[in-house]
């Protein structure tokens, strides 16, 4: 239904705008990286609830704020899309532009919704729901099966993020309701047992940086209001709070043993951050592309280095890194006209005492965000980055509507029929959403793909990769995994069919050019050329040898940690007889730390043979005590997933 001129939304208007964020949260909590369909689910979720706000705009008109906040995120914004231009990975950047830009984007949606008021306070409800169910699931894991509280997170410290996200701004409405006389008792008390929860479930977590930040935040708030509200509500969040705090820390220990772990942790983080730093310093001006970090990191990273190696563990050096000074300076003056508009309001005379409380409220949860994000990677957590936008939305909204701040106004009934109009708006709508179905539809192809080769459907699989590589030709996963599903034929095919395998072995090796025209930083490209020419050395040629070895230099250049195509390289040179040179590459890379996967027991064998055969006995029987205990734990496989 469309707004009349000059009255607010109607009611439906009101439920579909809620309903739609919503629906777009709910699969972005579960989005964890690899599912492209679930990302492409909550994409296209919010870029049909920004369809239905200009939908309703057309007689009233869009009202764009003038101030330092809305243009220093849509420039950040602005700057991520311009940086996939000189992205070495172009396919992966634009998916990381509206990865980190769903900050911008739900604040704008937020900012442009007809009624923003019931578009919050529906929103906030869920988010308070939906926080709480998420903190008693981490309090269970913990107490009751010793896990980290982790909820439905890859990490504890993401789950302690998005806690505190929701619990500051409640923290500021509880503060508000116990300072309400007319107010019912059993509101604040509500209020105050789900806040209890959220506190616990945080604290359970052990996260050190999510604690300190809630702290920090949590002083601010009271420092802040403490003269506004009752003196009975400040004691009754801050015991809350201590209350989580001291039943925690009896029924578990998790944090207290962090704590005296933080030198060894802390020594991770540095041995990450000055890894990071020299990547940094080869482009430190207009950056690598936006989320290019975790392919670009490998060369520079210390054999000591433990973590995953998709993040810095702090956001502002991975933004400088991924987006160049300019994006780094963009976001640094985002959290300034931030904390500016803070400023700004709370200098103003008579201001209202609810405005105050809510606004404090809402920028300690921002500042939990951006203090904790030092340490961690909370801007390449899409439901966090989606939150904060909501969050930051109806900060702004209330910090310009106390400062009157200018805005702009686009009337669309001036220059475009009302017929017209529809039609232009799904016509925006659409082609994101044709975007991201293709992105969702092109991972699934890839995933089934993956599948049908396990079980040896290696026609189905050749199908499958076909469509998806139509559907996104730039994506360089497709194009490796079809070259290693035709490597695979080749070597199922009987010898007296030497042109089939021609054909497949020219095929193969045009794929894997196309994936590095593609993405010219993964390594694993190199690896399966160099298993092609390593297999195939009658399709190669005479220099079939040095092809391959040099298609394995350059893997383990850009990759070191590969240690299956250290595994191949090692066993190519030992055919030439070459043992001494096959020990010393597999000892380059035994040196690196890996989490426990069947394909190293191939690669710890390897070595282990050879260090006996070197006479090297001792350190031999240590890689073979961590075979059999990788023996022990799974069977080994090898899938291309696993590099």
């Amino acid at each position: 239904m469309t707004a009349a001129a000059g009255k607010g939304p109607t009611l439906p208007t009101l439920h579909i705008s809620s309903l739609l964020f919503v629906c777009a949260l709910l699969p972005a909590i579960l989005f964890k990286g690899p599912q492209l369909e679930i990302f492409a689910i909550a994409q296209i979720m919010l870029a049909i609830a920004c369809g239905w706000a200009l939908w309703q705009s057309y007689d009233s008109g869009l009202i764009l704020p003038k101030t330092a906040l809305a243009l220093t995120l849509t420039l950040f914004w602005a700057w991520l899309a311009a940086s996939i231009l000189w992205s070495r990975a172009p396919a992966i950047s634009t998916i990381n532009f509206w990865w980190i830009g769903s900050l911008v984007l739900v604040f704008w949606l937020y900012t442009l919704t007809p009624d923003r008021q019931v578009l919050w306070s529906h929103a906030a409800a869920v988010l308070l729901v939906l926080g709480l169910v998420l903190a008693l699931m981490g309090i269970y894991q913990a107490l009751v099966f010793g896990q980290d509280a982790r909820s439905i997170f890859e990490t504890r410290n993401t789950q302690a993020a998005f806690l505190n996200l929701i619990a500051l701004p409640a923290s500021a409405h509880f503060l508000l309701m116990i300072g309400d006389d007319h107010a019912p008792r059993k509101y604040p008390a509500l209020l105050g047992a789900v806040l209890y929860a959220l506190f616990s479930s945080i604290f359970l977590t052990a996260s050190r940086g999510a604690a300190l930040s809630l702290a920090l935040s949590m002083g601010v708030l009271v420092a802040l209001t403490v003269r506004y509200t009752s003196r009975r509500g400040t004691i009754a969040l801050l015991a809350l709070l201590a209350a989580a705090f001291l039943t925690t820390k009896i029924t578990h220990d998790g944090l207290d043993q962090r704590v005296l772990h933080l030198a060894q942790d802390y020594f991770n983080r540095w041995v990450i951050w000055e890894s990071s730093w020299s990547l940094l310093k080869a482009s430190p001006w207009h950056g690598i592309g936006p989320g290019l970090f975790y392919l670009a990191y490998p060369p520079y990273r210390h054999p000591a280095d433990s973590s995953d190696g998709f993040f810095v563990h702090n956001d502002y050096l991975q933004i400088w890194i991924e987006a160049g000074l300019p994006g780094l300076l963009l976001l640094v003056s985002v959290l300034g006209a931030t904390l500016w508009l803070l400023v700004r309001v709370l200098r103003k005379k008579n201001l209202n005492k609810k405005i105050r409380i809510e606004l404090v409220g809402l920028f300690c949860g921002l500042l939990a965000v951006a203090s904790h994000s030092f340490v961690d990677f909370n801007l390449y957590i899409l439901s966090i980055m989606m939150i904060s936008g909501l969050v930051m939305g109806r900060y702004h909204e209330l910090a310009r509507r106390e400062l009157k701040s200018p805005t702009m106004q686009i009337r669309f009934s001036r220059n475009i029929g009302r017929q017209a109009y529809p039609i232009i708006v799904v016509v925006l709508v659409l082609l994101p959403m044709f975007h991201f179905v293709i992105l969702g539809l092109a991972n699934s192809y890839y995933d089934k793909a993956l599948r049908q080769e396990r079980q040896g459907k290696l026609q189905e699989a050749d199908q499958s990769l076909a469509a998806a590589e139509w559907l996104t030709p730039a994506d360089d996963r497709m194009l490796i995994a079809h070259a290693d599903l035709y490597r695979h034929a080749i070597t199922l095919l009987p010898p007296d069919v030497e042109s089939s395998k021609k054909l497949l072995f020219g095929e193969a090796l045009e794929f894997l050019d196309k994936a590095q025209q593609a993405n010219s930083l993964r390594g694993l490209t190199f690896v399966i050329r160099g298993r092609i020419y390593q297999l195939n050395p009658a399709l190669a040629g005479d220099n079939g040898y040095d092809l391959a070895a040099e298609s394995f230099r350059c893997a383990l250049r850009l990759d070191p940690r590969l240690f299956q195509g250290r595994t191949d390289y090692a066993m190519l040179l030992l055919q030439s007889g070459k043992k001494q040179e096959a020990l010393q590459i597999l000892e380059e890379g035994v040196k690196y730390d890996y989490p426990d996967t069947p394909g190293l027991i191939p690669f710890y064998s390897l070595t282990a043979r050879l260090r006996r055969e070197a006479g090297d006995a001792e350190r031999a029987k240590e890689l073979e005590d961590k075979v059999a205990s990788l023996k022990k734990r799974t069977a080994d496989s090898y899938f291309l997933t696993g590099y």
